[in-house]
């Protein structure tokens, strides 16, 4: 099960990017695909922000975001996931929306047991907490 970070599901759509084949591999593979609530709207949001001039390979980009993103299970954001979020940004120093990501990685990890998931990003900061937490990290470059 592949649990994806924006930072690692946005490379697979951009081919500019670093590591972008690593990620395109992942992502079209046959493990199942897990996110937090957060990946639609801020992976939308990096094509959107990095392609806005390229009006026609944005909206192919955003047209195969979602077709691929309807086959992800999404987390939603409830009261206990918010509240772990709050104590993995104080413990680790994260951002907000990755520590929320990371709640959801590790919620599911518990449902689903941590060898069979692995999380996707390319934040430095976000792979060092994971691991710290004890989840598997595919890192990618930045």
């Amino acid at each position: 099960m592949i649990f994806w970070d924006t930072s690692g599901l946005v490379k697979a759509y951009l081919p500019g990017e670093a590591d972008h084949a690593r990620a395109k591999n992942l992502l079209v593979g046959r493990e199942a695909h897990v996110g937090s609530l957060l990946l639609r709207p801020e992976a939308r949001s990096a094509i959107v922000r990095r392609l806005g001039a390229d009006r026609v390979l944005r909206d192919q980009l955003l047209g195969l975001l979602d077709r691929q993103t309807r086959r992800f299970r999404l987390v939603p954001l409830e009261d206990e996931q918010a509240e772990s979020a709050e104590r993995l940004i104080e413990r680790h120093s994260l951002r907000g929306a990755d520590g929320v990501h990371l709640a959801a990685a590790l919620q599911l990890a518990r449902e689903a047991g941590r060898s069979r998931l692995r999380l996707v990003t390319a934040d430095a900061d976000q792979a060092r907490a994971a691991r710290a937490e004890g989840l598997r990290v595919v890192e990618l470059a930045r």
